[in-house]
C-alpha cells in the first residue's frame, strides 16, 4: 500500500524582538517540518509572515543543501480575524482530503492560532507545537520539542451535549446521526438508546423493546436508572397482550406522547392524540362491560337492561361515536358516565375545538391554550377511569439528561 501523503498546515507570526527572534521563530518552524517529513508545507499568514518563512528558506538550505520549494503561503492580512483565518483552515483540509495532515500552531497572533486549534478540533486533525525552554517569548535553538495536543476529548464533551440535547426534544434520528462524529463514547449504547425511544415515540412497543438493553442503559448512564427501570416495566406489560395493566400503559403513553408534541409546539398533533386518549379511556370502561364500541352487540346491552337505541352503519354493525360511548355508560350507571354528565358542558366544548383543527374536520391550527384545556379534561377522566392512573403515566415518561 502506498505511503498516505502528509500536509503540514502552520500559521506563521514574526517573532518579537527584530531579525534574531524572526531568525529563532524560523529555526523553531524548520524543526517542525523535520520532525513531521510532510509532502507539502501551507503556511497562512500576513505580508509581514513572509519575511519569517524567507528566515525558514535560508535555514532550509544551510541545514539540508537543497531548496525548499514545496511550500504555499497563503496570504491573509486580517490577522485578528478568526472567521477568515477558520474558512482558509477548512478550505485547504477540505481541499487535501485524502492526506494525513498536521496543523501546527507555534506562531502567530492569538486569533490565528486559535482559528488552527479550531479547526484542528472540528477536522478531527493531529495539533503539534514546537515548545522548549524560552527566552521572550521564543523557543531557544537547541531546546525544542515537539508537543501534541488531543482536543478531540474537548470535542466529544461537546457533540456528547449536543446529543443528549437532542434526545431531550425528542429528535431521536437527528442525534443518532451524530454519533458517527465522536471517538470516546460507547456508540453502540447510544444507539440502541436513540433508536429504543424513536420507536417508543412512535409507538411501536415491539421493535423499542427490542432495542432497549436496561443493563446496558443503566451502566451508561446511572443517574437515569430509576427512569429507565419504569420504562423498562411499561414496554413489558405494552407487549403482553393478555396483562391487565397493558390498556392503563397505552393510555398513559398516548399522555406523554401528546405532552411531547405540545412541548415541540405541534399542537394539532398533541389534540389529536388526546382525542384518541379520550375514546380509549371509554374503551377501557366499557370492555368491562364486554362492549366493543366498534362493533356493539344489541344482547349485551339487553342484558344490561340498555334502553338507549343504536343503529346500524352500512355495513351492518353498530359502532358508537365517542359522545355515545360517554352517553352509553352513563346508561350503565358507571362512574365514569356519570363523570361524564357532570362536566358534560366542557366536555363537548372541549372536543368541538378539537374538531376545528385541520387534522380533525376543520382548517384551523389549535394553541397551547386548546392543547392544556384538553389534557386538563384527559386527566380528569383518566383519574375516574384509575386513581393510579398517575403512576403509569410517569412509567412511560421518556428520560432526561442533565445538561451541564
Amino acid at each position: 500500500m502506498a505511503r498516505r501523503k502528509t500536509a503540514l498546515l502552520m500559521t506563521v507570526g514574526t517573532g518579537i524582538g527584530g531579525q534574531v527572534a524572526t531568525e529563532d521563530l524560523a529555526h523553531a518552524i524548520l524543526f517542525s517540518i523535520d520532525n513531521s517529513n510532510p509532502d507539502i508545507v501551507i503556511f497562512f499568514g500576513s505580508e509581514k509572515s513572509k519575511k519569517t518563512v524567507e528566515s525558514v528558506k535560508e535555514q532550509y538550505l544551510n541545514e539540508f543543501e537543497e531548496e525548499f520549494d514545496y511550500f504555499e503561503f497563503i496570504h491573509l492580512e486580517q490577522i485578528d480575524d478568526f472567521k477568515i483565518y477558520f474558512e482558509a483552515f477548512k478550505r485547504k483540509i477540505q481541499e487535501l482530503d485524502g492526506y494525513k495532515i498536521i496543523i501546527d500552531y507555534t506562531s502567530g497572533t492569538k486569533t490565528m492560532t486559535m482559528s488552527a486549534a479550531f479547526a484542528s478540533m472540528l477536522y478531527r486533525k493531529n495539533l503539534y507545537f514546537v515548545g522548549g525552554e524560552r527566552e521572550d517569548g521564543v523557543v531557544i535553538r537547541g531546546t525544542e520539542k515537539i508537543i501534541s495536543q488531543n482536543l478531540y476529548p474537548i470535542y466529544d464533551d461537546l457533540m456528547i451535549s449536543k446529543i443528549k440535547e437532542l434526545f431531550n426534544t425528542n429528535r431521536f434520528d437527528a442525534g443518532k446521526s451524530l454519533l458517527e462524529d465522536i471517538t470516546k463514547a460507547k456508540k453502540d449504547t447510544y444507539a440502541n438508546l436513540f433508536d429504543a425511544y424513536y420507536y417508543f415515540d412512535n409507538v411501536d412497543y415491539n421493535k423499542a423493546n427490542k432495542y432497549f438493553i436496561t443493563k446496558e442503559f443503566i451502566a451508561e448512564w446511572p443517574e437515569l436508572k430509576k427512569q429507565f427501570s419504569l420504562n423498562a416495566k411499561a414496554l413489558y406489560h405494552l407487549n403482553k397482550e393478555d396483562s391487565a395493566m397493558r390498556p392503563f400503559y397505552i393510555l398513559g403513553s398516548l399522555i406523554n406522547n401528546a405532552r411531547r408534541r405540545a412541548e415541540e409546539t405541534k399542537y394539532d398533533d398533541a389534540i389529536a392524540r388526546l382525542y384518541r386518549s379520550l375514546e380509549l379511556i371509554a374503551q377501557i370502561k366499557l370492555n368491562e362491560y364486554g362492549i366493543d364500541t366498534s362493533d356493539v352487540e344489541l344482547d349485551i346491552l339487553n342484558k344490561h337492561g340498555v334502553e338507549q337505541e343504536f343503529k346500524p352503519d352500512f355495513s351492518g354493525k353498530i359502532k358508537l361515536s365517542l359522545v355515545q360511548d360517554y352517553e352509553l355508560l352513563n346508561n350503565l350507571g358507571d362512574d365514569l358516565g356519570e363523570f361524564y354528565i357532570k362536566n358534560k358542558d366542557e366536555f363537548l366544548a372541549t372536543i368541538s375545538s378539537r374538531n376545528n383543527s385541520i387534522l380533525a374536520h376543520g382548517l384551523n391550527s389549535q394553541t397551547e391554550k386548546q392543547y392544556v384545556k384538553f389534557r386538563d379534561l384527559i386527566l380528569k377522566f383518566a383519574s375516574v377511569l384509575n386513581p393510579e392512573m398517575d403512576v403509569y403515566i410517569h412509567e412511560t415518561e421518556f428520560p432526561e439528561f442533565e445538561i451541564s
